[in-house]
């Protein structure tokens, strides 16, 4: 049979019927521990020799069916599911890092991901270092180091969605015997395949357009067969196992991606040129718009540019207030990639979660506002951004 398509690896891969009972999806499986049926199936097993379930930390059937259909999805030789992006990101670091060891992070990303390499790990004799997502090949480039093992860059990057030459930078990375991990939360693998383009690793929280319905936590990390079972093997002493409910809620978001995602990119594409056209709008940041100084190179890597956009607004903080007390449609809110539209303004959220340097570097105004754009209908969700911003 010929390779299946995105759409159909979304609904079926990773999952058969159970013949037993003829249950098409596949069940929750609520089971901690796993029996088995002899003797030489569990000295066999222990030995390595075969592969089965033994305890719900380590694996749970509800569980590995969602780890391959991640793993066909992004083209990966294999996958692990956790309970949290974060948990995806710090198991990656503590996974692949040792004491001595240097690691490159872009600095336009999620916080918590940012000061876990540059705070956290220097707790365990790691050296993170941020580098500048405007222009990441040279940056990466001028700060590799022999004993740097990890470059880890979002793509596109939260909030401004910049976009990295991936392929340039797995080349740069590889020369150096250095592992690219790319955080592709905000393309999903229905926009972006880093694996095809030289990543050895990418990396989701699950939550967010895998899922796609703001009901449940998870992570992913999906890749190189080597590096996921030496992630793997630090995953199960950390324990971040996914609960088998949220596998199946997973599974099951997962077989919408690719209509969520499609809905979610043409909604946020005509916004965002529609947003770029209002006077009370003095920038906006979106990786499909020609505006963006890295479109060329998300057009040459992306089959969609996603459903995360931002702007800065042209106000005060008292018409930042109008505009979101207006908003009907749009909630206010974290979090993204759900079908529900979500408004954020970036820089005052952040106030509180860094110095004023790091506000700096990170460039959070308190003007920039984020939107997760849903599957609402488009025009709805314009004319909402319109009265808003009529109130501002």
């Amino acid at each position: 049979m010929a390779k299946r398509r995105f759409d159909t690896d979304a609904v079926h891969a990773g999952e058969a019927v159970d013949l037993s009972s003829g249950a098409l999806t596949t069940p929750v499986v609520r089971s901690t521990p796993f029996v088995f049926s002899s003797l030489d199936q569990l000295d066999r097993y222990a030995a390595g020799e075969i592969a089965c379930f033994e305890y719900a930390r380590t694996a749970n059937p509800t569980t590995r069916a969602a780890e391959l259909k991640i793993a066909a999805l992004e083209h990966a030789e294999d996958a692990i599911v956790l309970s949290s992006g974060m948990a995806a990101i710090s198991t990656t670091y503590l996974g692949l890092l040792n004491a001595g060891d240097h690691v490159l992070v872009t600095d336009d990303g999620y916080k918590r991901t940012l000061m876990f390499a540059r705070d956290t790990l220097a707790r365990w004799g790691i050296t993170g270092e941020l580098v500048d997502s405007r222009q990441p090949l040279a940056a990466v480039a001028a700060a590799l180091r022999p004993n740097t093992r990890l470059v880890l860059t979002e793509a596109p990057t939260n909030p401004h969605l910049r976009m990295p030459d991936i392929r340039a930078l797995a080349d740069l990375c590889h020369a150096n015997g250095t592992v690219l991990a790319i955080d592709a939360t905000l393309a999903s693998p229905a926009n972006l395949l880093p694996l095809t383009l030289g990543a050895d690793l990418v990396l989701h929280s699950a939550t967010k357009y895998l899922a796609g319905h703001n009901d449940v936590l998870a992570g992913a990390i999906a890749g190189d067969a080597k590096l996921i079972e030496q992630i793997r093997a630090l995953h199960l002493n950390l324990g971040a196992a996914l609960d088998p409910e949220a596998s199946f809620l997973l599974l099951r978001g997962m077989k919408t991606l690719g209509l969520r995602v499609e809905r979610a990119n043409a909604s946020a594409q005509a916004l965002a040129q529609w947003l770029e056209a209002q006077p009370k709008v003095k920038a906006v940041y979106y990786a499909g718009l020609p505006s963006n100084p890295d479109y060329a190179v998300a057009h040459k890597q992306m089959c969609g540019f996603g459903g995360l956009l931002s702007f800065e607004l042209d106000a005060d903080m008292a018409g930042i207030g109008r505009f979101f007390d207006a908003l009907r449609v749009f909630a206010l809110g974290t979090s993204l990639g759900g079908v529900e539209s979500l408004a954020l303004p970036m820089g005052v959220f952040m106030r509180n979660g860094l110095t004023d340097a790091d506000r700096a570097m990170l460039d959070l105004p308190d003007e920039l506002i984020r939107l997760s754009v849903g599957v609402e209908d488009a025009t709805d969700l314009r004319e909402d951004l319109a009265q808003a911003l009529a109130a501002v």
